[in-house]
């Protein structure tokens, strides 16, 4: 069980609101406590920390991890997910869903089952890591033509029955689930899309659109179905009839296509990667002003080093993002790392810059009570941050420090 903990001498973005000179309990994993330091005296015992004026705001909140370092979700390996999950927890993502992407009906079953293993370890052993949320399943119902990292021979019609494998596997749909499928990205012009959306959405998972060039009626049906996502905006969206081609990124002006929604629609929730590779600065500055902030949720779409497969065979390595064959497969940059570009690009004030890492994704998911907010009741995850450049100190995790200890120095 971890230690209670009163952390103090510090300013906490929950994020709906800044609480100068705060004060947060933590006891047995959860918060006790979150408001002014004058208006509770402190149990008596319990260990003091003081943070030295640093910022604290809650845990970071990732849509869309598929592996990291040598770890791949597709690997299907439980103690894998549990080592992602540590590293995570050390950059600043606090809970997650561990994303599938397209591959063989038994490799998407095997990832299923190692996400509900290694979360039902996690609610028995309670150690410290990013808390699993849950399943991404991306795809494989997506348009062929903008699967991107996707592999072709994956790349199949939606099939009612295999959503119902994958699910059950990982422990069952949407919030009651344990932990379930929680967010299913499909193409819109899929045959079968709109049905699935509708299906999904019943069941309280949360359905994205992604990897399309949808006509105008085929998004309409999607959303109207309930889908209420788009993954990593601007990448992977075309005009029908683009053959493959992503729109341009040009701020400020709406592109054709389901680019447009994404944009545009109030039913909708936009993804961003935020490290300048799949997104350019000024776009993603121009989307949060034609958007609005709070329509804007921050994904890493975090990639091992082995590519999407885990398979090492073509996988290029740079600074930020991982590329096979040429084509982007993912990122390089936690949302810890993303969050101070994305303050610096956009030019949000720092506590709604936080907010689309953790609020927004957490209200995605309908587990804002849970994760994504530091309130009583919730568990007991944040970040220590210096207030001016939203650089991580340290990271609580479920109660516990993340490294072991308190990495903090004051700024």
């Amino acid at each position: 069980m971890p230690e209670a903990l009163a952390l103090t001498g510090c300013e906490a973005w929950t994020p709906l609101e800044r609480i100068p000179d705060a004060l947060l309990l933590a006891e047995g994993g959860r918060f006790a406590y979150v408001g002014p330091r004058g208006a509770l005296p402190l149990p008596p015992g319990i260990r003091k920390v003081e943070l030295g004026g640093a910022a604290v705001c809650p845990g970071l909140v990732d849509l869309q991890v598929n592996g990291l370092g040598p770890e791949a979700v597709l690997d299907g390996d439980p103690e894998g997910l549990l080592r992602l999950a540590r590293a995570l927890a050390r950059r600043g993502t606090t809970s997650f869903l561990p994303t599938a992407t397209a591959s063989s009906p038994g490799d998407l079953l095997r990832a299923a089952r190692a996400v509900r293993e290694a979360w039902e370890r996690q609610q028995r052993a309670r150690r410290a890591g990013a808390a699993i949320l849950g399943l991404h399943l991306e795809g494989p119902c997506l348009n062929p033509l903008m699967r991107g990292a996707h592999p072709l021979e994956h790349i199949r019609p939606v099939d009612p029955a295999e959503l119902e494998r994958v699910g059950g596997a990982a422990g069952g749909f949407g919030p009651s689930g344990r932990p379930g499928l929680r967010l299913l990205t499909l193409s819109p012009e899929v045959e079968g899309a709109a049905g699935a959306a509708r299906a999904m959405s019943a069941r309280g998972v949360a359905v994205a659109m992604g990897h399309t060039a949808a006509a105008d009626d085929e998004v309409e049906r999607f959303l109207a179905a309930g889908a209420r996502f788009a993954v990593h905006a601007y990448n992977r969206y075309g005009a029908p009839g683009s053959g493959g081609a992503s729109v341009p990124q040009a701020p400020g002006v709406l592109p054709p296509g389901p680019m447009a929604a994404v944009i545009s629609d109030a039913r909708l929730m936009a993804g961003l990667i935020a490290d300048g590779v799949h997104v350019k600065p000024e776009a993603a500055a121009s989307l949060v002003r034609m958007r609005g902030w709070a329509r804007v949720a921050l994904t890493s779409d975090l990639v091992s080093d082995r590519g999407l497969s885990g398979e090492a065979a073509g996988a290029s390595l740079e600074e930020r993002a991982v590329r096979r064959g040429g084509v982007l497969t993912g990122s390089r940059l936690s949302l810890g790392e993303m969050l101070p570009l994305y303050k610096e690009w956009t030019g949000l004030p720092a506590d709604l810059a936080v907010a689309a890492a953790t609020q927004h994704p957490a209200r995605l998911l309908s587990a804002q009570e849970e994760v994504g907010r530091l309130l009583p009741g919730a568990r007991a995850d944040l970040c220590v941050l210096d207030p001016r450049t939203l650089e991580i100190r340290a990271v609580l995790a479920g109660g516990e420090w993340a490294s072991g200890t308190l990495p903090f120095a004051a700024p």
